[in-house]
């Protein structure tokens, strides 16, 4: 389980290693201004929000979320303003876009909460692995003012900043080197083993927010926040992708990594519509609805949450019954110091009349 990650050219470290420093406890001072962002690690922290939308009405899913973010700042004690927190970048989901992503409404409403906050176009960015036209042009609508990074972007991905394995690559990924590289195998066979990651969630002053949504996945159980910001941002993961055990290992390695740990606001999965089965490829056949948002400051809580959401679903369809207790996702996040997500539990909230 225990691969390496490179922060520059002169220093590797084990994620055993690194995650000592996960140990430490989430500092404040009393106006709720975070020196240390320890996501999800205090008891506070250790809480699934959970909102029930009435309707479908574009006010009504801008309360229930605005109600979520305040509860997590009031019981955590933060401050969600640019003085803490001066840049944001908001992570979301559009890989198989048009089918199951995150929603636009969901995007803007996150803008809008944000800019009421003192968030700008200079403090606030837009960011996904893949970007169809049809979805940029509507994002483009919906939030006019923000930039949209992808992984074709210069700034996406850092060169000092990758996962290390010798697993060799899936099919894609390898030919997409082999056009890179077509007359420098060297550079071709080193690029093999590099996972890239989404270094521009978290260098510099820059947060994250990560906006995923849910669907059952035959190999690491569910893909969901946590995959939406590790497996499915990365370069050169699909390979990791078809393997029990590899694919879930490589996902909480990634998130594990403190500099990007600490950098993690919350995430949001939106239930309106989740995939049950036939993932993480779409299958319009599987999709079912749930009014529900769930938020949290720990990923793999939300995961766990969302999984036995996503098992009752299974269950009224009488599909085989997959148990999250049982799922490599959550054994290998309680064994990297990242939570026992059966230990966290769900707040309800009810949307003011």
């Amino acid at each position: 389980m225990y691969r390496f990650f490179h922060r520059n050219r002169k220093r590797q470290a084990m994620v055993c290693i690194l995650l000592h420093s996960l140990v430490s406890i989430l500092w404040s001072d009393e106006d709720g201004n975070s020196q240390f962002y320890r996501s999800g690690l205090s008891p506070e922290g250790a809480v699934v929000y959970q909102q029930k939308l009435t309707d479908r009405a574009e006010q009504t899913r801008y309360l229930g979320l605005s109600q979520m973010i305040d509860r997590l700042e009031q019981d955590n004690r933060l401050n969600i303003i640019p003085s803490n927190f001066p840049k944001i970048a908001i992570y979301f989901d559009a890989r198989i876009a048009p089918g199951l992503c995150t929603q636009t409404e969901l995007i803007a409403n996150v803008i809008k909460f944000l800019e009421i906050r003192g968030y700008g176009k200079a403090e606030l960015s837009l960011v996904t692995f893949h970007l169809d036209d049809v979805t940029r042009q509507k994002l483009k609508n919906e939030c006019p003012r923000y930039p949209i990074i992808t992984s074709k972007d210069d700034k996406y991905f850092h060169p000092d900043w990758f996962h290390d394995s010798p697993m060799p690559p899936a099919m894609g990924d390898r030919a997409e080197l082999l056009i890179k590289y077509p007359r420098n195998a060297k550079a071709r066979l080193d690029s093999e083993r590099k996972s890239y990651l989404p270094a521009c969630l978290f260098l510099d002053e820059t947060y994250w927010i990560n906006l995923a949504i849910a669907k059952d996945d035959y190999y690491i159980g569910i893909d969901g926040a946590i995959s939406n910001v590790t497996l499915n941002a990365s370069g050169n993961s699909q390979r990791f992708r078809e393997d029990f055990t590899m694919g879930a290992a490589t996902a909480i390695e990634i998130l594990a990594i403190p500099e990007f740990w600490e950098k993690h606001l919350f995430s949001v999965i939106d239930l309106s519509e989740i995939q049950i089965a036939g993932g993480p490829d779409f299958n319009a056949e599987f999709i079912r609805q749930e009014p529900l948002l769930l938020l949290s400051k720990n990923p793999v809580f939300l995961d766990f949450h969302a999984m036995g959401i996503l098992g009752e679903k299974r269950s009224r369809s009488k599909l085989k019954e997959k148990s999250s207790t049982e799922t490599n996702l959550f054994k290998f996040a309680k064994e990297l110091g990242l939570g026992t997500a059966p230990s966290s539990k769900t707040v309800k909230l009810t949307i003011p009349r």
